[in-house]
């Protein structure tokens, strides 16, 4: 047990230091320990993953900065292509179409209800009259003188002359094409479609106007446009009806399913 070297008793309090080993320098001795530094770490490689995602992030970016581009440059072609247009419809006008030549489309064709001939034919307006009604037209008897008369503003069959609009007559000799016949200003046309307007009739009428009469050699739809004189002197409105025709039966029989509408001018 340590003893104190003055006193000569012993000092629980004092440790004596290890001695120096042989050939240690005194500097080194004096010097404080110094800490231990570590090597900063090694950077290790970036994640596959992130990469990838850069990656496509940056493609979107390109692609969308692309497509803008494009967007821009095609409205700036479409406005001054639609400029141009404009400046040379001012410089040279609408060219009148050829004479003789129909600008309306053919007959049954589509039309807008704003495109017709309603002045051209007195007519302004139309308002349904009646429609989907069912006629029978029967050929009188072979050989006889019988004619049958149609008024097309009740409708009415075998009605009075002074108010037909058209009228059913006999085959010549017994054997002919049975043929529809109209009266005197009353005008018509064969179009294809019974769904057609009664705009668009007027525009039929006009551009292609039926022969009188009409041969019923088959199943036909036609326009017919009523007498204004008649209308005015019955006190009545004059009438677009469209007609479809069944080809006739052997014995010259054919249904007709007509539907009308009132001509406002």
């Amino acid at each position: 047990m340590p003893t104190d070297p003055i006193h000569g008793h012993h000092n629980p309090g004092l440790v004596r230091p290890h001695p120096p080993l042989p050939g240690t320098p005194l500097l080194d001795l004096l010097a404080e320990p110094t800490e231990e530094r570590q090597a900063p770490p090694e950077p290790s490689g970036r994640d596959p993953i992130a990469l990838a995602l850069a990656g496509v992030a940056a493609l979107f970016a390109t692609v969308a900065l692309g497509v803008a581009v494009l967007t821009w440059l095609s409205m700036s072609d479409l406005q001054t292509i639609v400029a141009m247009s404009e400046a040379d419809q001012s410089d040279t006008g609408q060219q009148p179409a050829p004479s003789g030549q129909a600008v309306a489309p053919l007959p049954g064709q589509p039309l807008p209800d704003d495109q017709f001939a309603g002045p051209t034919l007195g007519v302004t307006g139309y308002s349904q009259a009646y429609r989907g009604q069912a006629l029978q037209l029967t050929l009188p008897p072979c050989g006889s003188t019988m004619t049958r008369y149609v008024d097309l503003d009740e409708p009415r069959v075998d009605a009075d002359a002074s108010r037909a609009d058209l009228f059913y007559k006999p085959r010549m000799g017994c054997y002919g094409t049975p043929q529809l016949h109209f009266v005197s200003g009353v005008t018509a046309a064969v179009v294809t479609r019974p769904t057609i307007r009664p705009a668009q009739c007027a525009t039929s009428i006009k551009n292609a106007p039926a022969d009188n009469p009409i041969a019923i050699d088959g199943t036909k739809v036609v326009c017919v446009l009523t007498s204004s004189d008649k209308a005015i002197g019955e006190d009545i409105t004059q009438k677009m009806v469209v007609l479809v025709i069944t080809a006739p039966s052997a014995n010259g029989q054919s249904t007709v399913r007509a539907s009308a509408w009132n001509a406002t001018s």
